[in-house]
C-alpha cells in the first residue's frame, strides 16, 4: 500500500550522521564469473560478500537442506540427546524455558511442538520481563521443581544462569542449555550446554540464533529416535514444517543471513508461504499480508517479529508462544489481533521515547564529540529501549545504550546497539565493574546498572571504551555494490539480484547508485519520506520512494544521485519495479 502524505510532528533537530559513498571491493569476481551460470553482476555481488571460490558461489546460489552440516558436530549435543531420551523413557516431566523475545518464543514453540509429536511429557514457560527479569529466575526453578519437573531445557538463555542451574541441581532438576549468547569465562554446572560460541568461529553453526540451535537438537533427537525404530508406524515428524518459525526467530534476532542461517531462512520462507501453521497464518493476516502476497525476510524482521516481540515487551511473552502453538483458527485470530494491538501501543511508546532521546542528545553540549552515547530516563519503558537504541545508533552512527531507570530502586535496565565495526560486548566487558550484569554479543547487548554509575559509564562510552575498534567505522560510510543506468534496471536485473536472497544482517540487500537523474513529481511522505519519478536523457523513468532521508521536496533543485535498493511494488493488483532510496544528494 502506498504511504500517505500526512505530516507528522517534527522530531528534534539532531542531524543524521553524514555519510560518504564508496563502492564495495569485489576482489576476484572474474574468477567467480568464469564458467558460471550466474551473471557477472552476481559474481561481483558474491565477491563483495567475501565469497572466494566457485564452490562457495555455487553454495550461495544453489544450496538446499541436504547441504546442512551434521548437528552432531555441536559440543554438548550427544549428552543432551541422551538426557532427553532418558526423560522420555522414564516419563519425566520436561519444561522448555524460553526468553521473552522472538528468538526465545520461537525456540520454545519449536521444541514443545516437536517433543509433543514424539510423545514426550512436556510443559513450557516464557518468562515475564518485569516479574522474572532477564535469564532464568531462582523462583522459577523452585516452582518447576515443586510441580515435578525433572529436566529443564533453556532456550535463548541459560549460559550465564549459574545460580538458577545450581539451585536446580540441589532440587534434583537437570538443566540442558540451548543458547547462542557469548559464554562467560566460567560455565554453569548444567548437565549439558549446546552453544555454538563454545565451538569456535570455524564451526558452521557459529552464527546460529537460539531457535537454530533448538532446531539442530530436534534434528539430532529425531535421528536417534529413528535409529531406535520409534517411527515404524509412520509417525516421524517432518522437521521441514518447523522451518517457518526457525526463519522467524533467526531474522527477528538479527542473526547474520549467511551459511547455515541463510539456508534455514530461505527454506523457512518457502514453508511460510504455504501458511500451514495456524498461528502464523493469523499473524500474517493481522500484519496486512494476504494469501498469495510475496513473503520476504524483511516481512519477518519488520512485521511478524515486532508483533511477536510486542507481547514480551509490554505484557506476557506467553501470549506469543500460545499463538505459535495454536491449532484453533478462532483462537489464533484473537491472539494475533491481541499482538497487533500490543505492537501498535509499542510503536506509540517507541516514537515518544525516540523523540525524547533525541532531545537528550540535542541538550548535551558534548554529544557531538562522544564516540558512544548513554541515554536514560525514569519515564522510559524498558520494553522499547532496545529498539530505540538501534534507531539512535543508526541515526547518529554511534554505539548507543538506552536505559530505563526504575523510580525509587536506584537501578536501570537497558539495551545497547552497535554500529558496523564496533564490538559492543567487549566495550561493556571492559567496564563490567560498573555493571550489575550484562550479556549479548558484538552488535547488541542488555545490561543492568546502578543509577549512581550511569554518569561514569557515559564517560567511558564517550571514547575510552572503543579505543580498540576499527577507526573507519566512525566515518559513516555508505557502501554500494555497483553504479547503474536507468537502462540497466529491469526484471532481468531483479532476477539476478534475487539469487542472493534472503537479505538481512550479514547479507545486505545489494545497494546500487544512479547518478545525474532528473527528479519529477517529488512529493513529501510521512516519516520524512519522499516519492518521485526519476528520469534520464533516454526518456526512461522509474518510480522511487525513500523514508527518513532528511530531505524536503524544495531541496531538490537539480539532477540528483541516489543510492538505492531494487524492490517490487504491489499496488491494486499490479506488480512493478521501483527503487527504494537509501540516500539522495544533488549531483556534483
Amino acid at each position: 500500500m502506498r504511504p500517505g502524505a500526512e505530516p507528522e510532528t517534527p522530531l528534534p533537530a539532531v542531524p543524521r550522521a553524514p555519510r560518504s559513498w564508496s563502492q564495495r571491493e569485489a576482489q576476484g569476481w572474474e574468477l567467480l564469473a568464469e564458467g558460471a551460470t550466474h551473471s557477472a553482476l552476481v559474481a561481483r555481488l558474491l565477491a563483495s560478500r567475501k565469497v572466494r571460490s566457485a564452490e562457495e558461489a555455487a553454495a550461495w546460489v544453489q544450496s538446499s537442506l541436504k547441504d546442512l552440516p551434521n548437528p552432531a558436530q555441536l559440543s554438548g549435543m550427544t549428552e543432551s540427546v541422551d538426557r532427553v531420551l532418558r526423560a522420555m523413557d522414564d516419563g519425566e516431566l520436561i519444561c522448555v524455558h524460553g526468553d521473552y523475545d522472538a528468538d526465545g518464543c520461537t525456540s520454545v514453540a519449536l521444541l514443545v511442538g516437536f517433543l509433543r509429536q514424539v510423545g514426550a511429557n512436556v510443559t513450557w514457560y516464557a518468562p515475564h520481563r518485569h516479574r522474572d527479569g532477564y535469564g532464568v529466575a531462582l523462583h522459577t526453578v523452585e516452582r518447576l521443581a515443586e510441580e515435578g519437573v525433572k529436566l529443564i531445557i533453556t532456550c535463548d538463555t541459560g549460559v550465564s544462569a549459574h545460580a538458577a542451574i545450581a539451585r536446580g541441581n540441589d532440587l534434583g532438576v537437570d538443566t540442558l542449555v540451548c543458547d547462542h549468547h557469548t559464554p562467560p569465562p566460567e560455565l554453569p554446572d548444567a548437565h549439558a550446554i549446546i552453544n555454538p560460541r563454545l565451538d569456535g568461529e570455524d564451526s558452521p553453526f557459529w552464527e546460529l540464533a537460539a531457535v537454530g540451535v533448538c532446531f539442530m537438537l530436534a534434528v539430532s533427537l529425531r535421528a536417534k529416535l529413528r535409529a531406535r525404530g520409534a517411527f515404524s508406524g509412520g509417525t516421524e515428524p517432518d522437521l521441514r514444517n518447523m522451518l517457518d518459525i526457525v526463519a522467524l526467530g533467526t531474522v527477528a534476532d538479527l542473526a547474520p543471513l549467511r551459511g547455515v542461517n541463510r539456508l534455514l531462512v530461505s527454506s523457512g520462507l518457502r514453508v511460510l508461504k504455504g501458511r500451514r501453521r495456524t498461528g502464523l497464518d493469523a499473524l500474517l493476516t493481522a500484519s496486512g499480508i494476504r494469501p498469495g502476497d510475496p513473503i520476504e525476510a524483511s516481512h519477518l524482521g519488520f512485521r511478524l517479529g515486532p508483533r511477536i516481540n510486542a507481547a514480551g515487551r509490554l505484557a506476557e511473552a506467553a501470549r506469543s508462544v500460545d499463538l505459535l502453538l495454536s491449532e484453533d483458527p478462532a483462537e489464533a485470530r484473537s491472539l494475533a489481533e491481541e499482538l497487533d494491538a500490543y505492537n501498535a501501543k509499542r510503536q506509540d511508546i517507541e516514537r515518544r521515547t525516540f523523540s525524547e532521546a533525541l532531545e537528550q542528545i540535542q541538550a548535551d553540549p558534548d554529544s557531538e564529540s562522544r564516540k558512544g552515547l548513554v541515554l536514560w530516563s525514569e519515564e522510559w519503558h524498558s520494553g522499547v529501549v532496545g529498539i530505540v537504541a538501534g534507531r539512535i545508533a543508526q541515526h547518529v552512527n554511534k554505539p548507543t545504550l538506552v536505559l530505563a531507570v526504575k523510580p525509587g530502586e536506584g537501578e536501570a535496565t537497558g539495551s545497547g546497539r552497535a554500529i558496523p565495526g564496533v564490538d559492543l560486548f567487549s566495550a561493556l566487558k571492559a567496564n563490567d565493574h560498573l555493571l550489575v550484569r550484562f550479556g549479548g554479543h558484538r552488535a547488541a547487548a542488555g545490561l543492568t546498572i546502578q543509577e549512581s554509575n550511569l554518569s561514569e559509564l557515559r564517560s567511558a562510552f564517550s571514547g575510552p571504551a572503543f579505543c580498540d575498534d576499527d577507526p573507519e567505522c566512525w566515518e559513516g560510510k555508505l557502501a554500494y555494490d555497483a553504479e547503474l543506468a536507468l537502462a540497466d534496471i529491469d526484471w532481468n536485473l531483479h532476477g539476478d539480484v534475487d539469487q542472493l536472497a534472503p537479505f538481512g544482517i550479514g547479507n545486505a540487500q545489494p545497494l546500487f547508485v544512479l547518478r545525474g537523474a532528473t527528479a519529477r513529481r517529488v512529493k513529501a511522505l510521512r516519516k520524512g519520506g519522499l516519492r518521485m519519478e526519476l528520469h534520464d536523457g533516454s526518456g526512461k523513468s522509474i518510480d522511487a520512494v525513500g523514508f527518513g532521508l532528511g530531505v524536503r521536496p524544495e531541496d531538490i533543485d537539480g539532477p540528483v544521485d541516489v543510492a538505492f535498493h531494487l524492490q517490487e511494488n504491489h499496488w491494486k493488483g499490479v506488480t512493478s519495479l521501483e527503487i527504494r532510496i537509501r540516500d539522495i544528494r544533488l549531483s556534483s
